[in-house]
């Protein structure tokens, strides 16, 4: 791929988006819009301009995500457009070239100057590799993490001191000596921000770091010695150079180092320093009498070069975090818990974490414990005391229960409350406010959080911890996600109680779950009961079916009592009931009463029986405003059948077209035609076409590869075969308006619409164009048409000129390799699966690895499945499998489970038991399958459990139903009618 074309093709989709919102956002009003999310968005126009203008790319995932989403809502308020999807993934490459580049533009020599013959010290930057940035360049080492990650360091977040120092080292990459000094607490990102900062350095720079004989004394040698130009000089702990600890040699440096960036004749160099904030207030402290002609120098050295490091980060760079953290499982582990920004405190000191972790008392392990299945299983982030000393109980042994003190809580709680180089302990404590109902809680910190993850993956938690997610979890959804835990790992009879105190407060869904697994028991009582409960709690697909069974049975009472319970409760499904009824019995007043509650709800399925009712009974005004408060597509397609007038239908029309009901306008447009209002039919046809064409740019704007598949219906001559990206749905008012076009005007009428449509970058309309001139024989304007827009980058248009070549014997393999990658590059997915295809075809298994991968990056998995799948039929399993392990996070387990799945007998094996280890859920359930068929019937049992507590049942369950009827001790028979206790052994009945 040609250079920088991946940051080109970002800003290029960008600004057509800022485009299509009509502009109609200012620079200046995005920056107020962002500061207005929760959390907020930090922009500043210049950054703004710059990424518009593909000077550089947005550091933060989230960032890019307010951007798209923002402009695409204004575009689709002004009906020209709709949210993007996709954009992730064109970011990350973008953010990767800017990434790889460590070289660029050349460096700006300095006119007629003569390069000295000066030793040439350190390692040229291009040549720098991540891995070696805990050496001697002294990065903090992350927190290691089981899971996979996009590298050695975490993904960086560029910070507002970034930009400063982004454009330091712009200056001196284009001529210009720079120092700059990042000062900063331990462990806020100072090193880390240096280290992403020379990788922006043009080629031909070097980095050198003078340590020896003693970090003072090597720059003072270099300094007598002479340096060579494009130089950057890592000061880190400046201190060291120019402090007191740097001895009789500070001064030296100082003159010397003021001297260097002062020489226009040589250079240019950069300067790059780390300090603490104590260290530079007395680097940099006014004169006293006391002080020596040295801290003069000093001073004038660094004055105006410090540039100030947070603490914590900003709202906006915790926001950019939360973008780039989905794809860096360590960033995420940080941001999931950090609550006062210390993101780069807690990556440089988890190791600590850890460790505290692993020496906690069997008391502070307990209760660390129990708020990791909180979190894991319930998603509660912060637990209460009552919850922690309930649920703790059970996982500590009899030894150490017996041993617990009277004020163990307390203590356990101290322990896991202590921080670590910087970062808060294992838990946090959220302090009660004073209006608050609750006690102080407690928050697990992120890195704990992980650790949970991964060491609890395959274990159940005890029964303790369901009892107090019962008694002490207040939010209706949190107690209903750890019953749907405990359902998933068989423990029904801890579900059952969960769901029950989740309906109980409030929760429908949970009453759902419940009635399932009553019904399941065939306990039809209980299941009556809590659908009753659940009807009347508000949910009206249970009060439906409630209903029409109590009128089926005649139960005429208990149905109205039922009815007026539940709409007394507020519940719009019931009111609705209720108001219907008292119609038909002849009580309009009390009816309109319970209409009228109806009225203000904001069910749309709700307000468009109730505009039914209204249209039914003659108010059709009253029908017209319930439809445009239900507001959805078929709301409003409702409310276009009921316009009175040409303006009113066509108006409604357009809305509801806008909202995604297509029929009102298609009717409008064909009984125009029908009737010979030709340019009435052809305005309709064309308000259609723009909505579609709208849409079809969003979609295609939004993808990070458009999919020309194989099909039927290609332009053969052009290209064979292709399926174009245009749903079928997409095409009619085209079509249609064609066709008048060239019934009313002429069989060449119907061109300037498509060539309109081709012109915007409709692959369809291009191809029906090209279709329809060679079916003419103008071949000479067919050609000239498809290499005008092979010069303008349309896509298709690329793969039609690739694919024929490729095809073409005449064309040199070079040529064709250029094209397909040009085509590649305007994100044709065919052309990447081809340059795959080709490079393996070859033998060049690596490159052809890259071009998987690549796709795979960007969410278009069929090259790497066909890589995979290809390999292992060629007898190539090892390879096979090391690409599948090489997936992106997302594809990974999904591709490693196919490969096993497809594998047979022992061959799976290795594989099964890598995955295990691994902690991917789907391992221990396939093992216990493939362990089954092998005859290894304990080992089978023993995964089975293991996917049981994992949250899988289904593979004990298999096993449970084959072994029933060979079951002396009726322990398989037991378990298939009631599950499994907390413990894991078969529950008794219930």
């Amino acid at each position: 791929m040609e250079q920088g074309a991946a940051v080109r093709v970002f800003a290029a989709m960008l600004k057509a988006l800022y485009e299509r919102a009509g502009g109609a956002p200012t620079l200046s009003a995005l920056v107020r819009q962002g500061r207005l999310q929760q959390p907020p968005v930090v922009l500043n126009t210049s950054s703004l301009s710059d990424w518009l203008a593909g000077r550089s790319v947005p550091s933060q995932q989230l960032v890019v995500q307010f951007l798209v989403v923002g402009l695409a809502r204004q575009a689709r308020q002004a009906g020209r457009a709709g949210a993007p999807a996709g954009w992730t993934r064109l970011w990350e490459a973008a953010v990767e070239e800017r990434r790889q580049r460590r070289g660029g533009r050349p460096g700006r020599r300095v006119a007629d100057a003569p390069e000295e013959q000066v030793p040439v010290r350190g390692r040229f930057v291009a040549e720098l590799r991540d891995e070696e940035a805990f050496g001697e360049w002294e990065v903090h080492r992350p927190v290691d993490v089981t899971a996979a990650v996009p590298g050695v360091l975490p993904l960086y977040v560029r910070r507002a001191h970034d930009e400063v120092l982004r454009s330091v080292v712009g200056q001196a990459g284009g001529g210009a000596s720079r120092m700059v000094v990042l000062v900063g607490e331990s462990s806020s990102g100072k090193t880390r921000a240096c280290w992403e900062a020379v990788a922006e350095l043009p080629a031909g720079w070097r980095l050198w770091h003078p340590l020896d004989p003693s970090p003072a004394q090597a720059l003072v040698n270099a300094l007598a010695e002479g340096i060579a130009g494009r130089t950057a000089i890592w000061l880190n702990e400046l201190q060291w150079y120019v402090g007191e600890q740097a001895g009789t040699c500070a001064g030296q440096v100082a003159v010397g180092l003021r001297a260097l960036l002062q020489d226009s004749t040589r250079g240019p160099v950069l300067v790059l320093g780390t300090v603490w904030p104590e260290f530079w207030n007395v680097l940099t402290a006014p004169a006293v009498p006391a002080r020596s002609s040295g801290d003069a120098q000093t001073r004038a050295l660094l004055e105006g070069t410090g540039v100030y490091v947070p603490t914590a980060f900003g709202a906006q760079e915790l926001q950019d975090a939360r973008t780039v953290g989905g794809h860096d499982v360590r960033l995420a582990d940080a941001l999931a818990h950090t609550v006062d920004g210390r993101i780069a405190q807690y990556l440089a000191g988890a190791p600590a974490l850890l460790e505290r972790y692993r020496m906690a008392p069997p008391a502070a392990r307990a209760v660390i414990r129990a708020a990791m299945e909180a979190n894991r299983l319930g998603g509660a982030a912060v637990v209460g005391r009552d919850f922690l000393q309930a649920a703790a109980e059970g996982y500590l042994g009899d030894d150490d229960y017996d041993a617990l003190g009277e004020q163990w809580l307390e203590e356990a709680l101290a322990y896991t409350q202590q921080p670590s180089k910087g970062v808060r302990g294992l838990l946090s404590r959220v302090r009660a406010r004073q209006d608050s109902d609750g006690g102080d809680r407690w928050r697990l910190s992120d890195y704990t959080d992980h650790i949970g993850r991964i060491e609890r993956r395959y274990a159940a938690p005890p029964a303790s911890f369901w009892r107090a997610a019962r008694e002490y979890l207040p939010e209706p959804h949190l107690v209903r996600a750890v019953g749907q835990a405990a359902e998933a790992r068989w423990r029904d009879t801890e579900a059952a109680g969960l769901y029950q105190r989740a309906l109980d407060l409030g929760d429908v869904k949970a009453g759902q779950e419940l009635v399932w697994l009553w019904q399941q028991r065939q306990r039809a009582e209980e299941a009556r009961r809590v659908q009753e409960q659940t009807a009347l709690a508000g949910d009206g697909e249970v009060l439906e079916e409630l209903l029409e069974e109590m009128l089926e049975q005649e139960q005429y009472q208990q149905a109205e009592q039922l009815v007026r319970e539940a709409a007394g409760r507020g519940h719009p499904a019931a009111q609705l009931h209720l108001a219907r009824a008292l119609v038909l019995d002849g009580k309009a007043e009390e009816a309109e009463r319970w209409y009228a509650e109806v009225a203000r709800c904001s069910d749309p399925d709700i307000l468009r029986a109730y505009a039914e009712d209204l249209r039914e009974g003659g108010d059709l005004d009253g029908a017209r405003a319930a439809l445009r408060a239900a507001g959805d597509r078929h709301a409003m397609g409702e409310l276009a059948a009921l316009a009175a007038g040409t303006a009113e239908a066509e108006q409604t029309a357009r809305e509801a077209f806008a909202a995604g009901e297509a029929t009102p306008l298609k009717t409008l447009a064909e009984q125009a035609e029908a009737e010979g209002r030709a340019a009435d039919a052809a305005r309709l046809y064309g308000d259609a076409i723009g909505i579609f064409e709208r849409r079809r740019r969003q979609r295609e704007a939004g993808t990070d590869f458009i999919n020309f598949e194989a099909g039927p219906r290609s332009l053969l001559d052009y290209l064979n075969p292709a399926v174009l990206p245009m749903p079928p749905g997409e095409t009619w008012a085209l079509r249609q308006l064609v066709a008048m076009l060239d019934a009313t005007q002429g069989t060449a009428a119907g061109d300037d619409p498509l060539r309109e449509a081709a012109r915007a970058g409709n692959a369809w309309a291009l191809e029906r164009l090209l279709r329809r001139l060679r079916e003419r024989d103008e071949e000479q304007e067919a050609q000239a048409l498809l290499d005008r827009e092979v010069g303008q980058g349309n896509p298709w248009a690329l793969w039609v000129q690739a694919h024929r070549a490729v095809y073409d014997e005449r064309v040199a393999d070079d040529v064709r390799r250029a094209l397909l990658e040009r085509a590649a590059q305007a994100r044709v997915g065919q052309a990447v699966k081809m340059l795959m295809e080709r490079a393996e075809q070859a033998g060049r298994a690596g490159e052809a690895d890259q071009w998987a991968l690549h796709a795979a990056a960007r969410g278009y998995t069929t090259p790497l499945w066909e890589l995979v799948r290809s390999r292992e039929q060629a007898g190539r399993e090892e390879e096979a499998e090391q690409l599948a392990w090489r997936a992106p996070a997302g594809q990974r387990s999904w591709a490693l489970r196919r490969l096993a799945r497809d594998r047979a007998g022992e061959q799976a094996m290795p594989l099964l038991r890598r995955a295990y280890d691994e902690a991917m859920a789907w391992a221990p359930g396939m093992l216990a399958e493939r362990l089954e068929e092998a005859g290894e019937f304990t080992q089978a049992e023993h995964f089975a459990g293991t996917a049981a507590d994992a949250g899988d049942r289904q593979a004990l369950e298999e096993l449970a139903a084959q072994r029933k009827d060979d079951d002396p001790g009726r322990q398989w028979q037991a378990l298939l009618a009631n599950g499994l206790t907390a413990e894991g052994t078969p529950a008794a009945s219930w």
